[in-house]
């Protein structure tokens, strides 16, 4: 998904288009840069500073010192070469799947193809394409392409909020609610089971844990948004 610039983190979406964008990232193929901000905390501080701001998240709130302490402690003495090979066999090989794949297809009953072209007709009525990664085109399904989706709509949410424009606001949040019920919240708490159950790097187990809660709380938060307007 492509790059958009950002607003200072100062209202309501924009917070939540900055989380949106947090979990992306730590999702992606680590790199060593953000791998060392997952060892030394600044990550997970970054992601909970967010959630803290955000009063409807408080369920979320309460679960911070529990969580974070835990998978804290796992990553301590962990090279950057062995959390790949746990992120790589976790998320990209298996026999004869990845216990954990990272893309919408592999958790729906409904066929794949017809799913990428119900994501895709999303992206494309915003004049989105998918980004090319070492010259392959990321999937439409793919967790990371869902979670920048939804931090472009939210940032769209907080430019139209400042321009006082409540017919583009309607319709970004509009946009979020339906994407959520369609796509995330349709299979990110199964894939969040995955990971609990695969337990291979706590990180990532807690990391889908806060998503999936996140994602469940944006649903109600955007769907009374949108009531508002009825």
């Amino acid at each position: 998904m492509s790059q958009i610039s950002s607003f200072p983190i100062s209202t309501e979406p924009a917070i939540r288009s900055n989380l949106y964008k947090l979990f992306s990232l730590g999702f992606r193929y680590p790199v060593p840069e953000v791998f060392k901000t997952f060892q030394n905390g600044t990550y997970l501080k970054n992601l909970w500073d967010n959630i803290n701001a955000l009063p409807h998240l408080k369920t979320i709130h309460v679960q911070q010192f529990e969580l974070s302490g835990k998978v804290q402690g796992s990553l301590g003495g962990v090279s950057f070469e062995d959390f790949v090979i746990k992120y790589v066999s976790t998320f990209d090989i298996g026999t004869p799947e990845p216990p954990c794949p990272p893309y919408e297809g592999f958790y729906r009953s409904e066929s794949r193809a017809a799913l990428m072209l119900s994501i895709s007709k999303f992206y494309k009525h915003f004049d989105l394409i998918m980004s090319k990664k070492e010259g392959r085109r990321e999937l439409p399904d793919y967790l990371c392409a869902e979670l920048e989706f939804l931090h472009f709509l939210t940032f769209k949410e907080t430019q139209a909020k400042i321009d006082g424009n409540p017919e583009f606001l309607r319709g970004y949040l509009l946009a979020q609610k339906d994407f959520l019920e369609r796509h995330l919240i349709q299979w990110i708490p199964k894939f969040c089971e995955s990971l609990q159950n695969s337990a291979r790097v706590p990180f990532y187990a807690l990391l889908a844990r806060i998503t999936s809660m996140f994602i469940t709380g944006e649903l109600e938060r955007v769907t009374s948004k949108v009531t508002m307007f009825s």
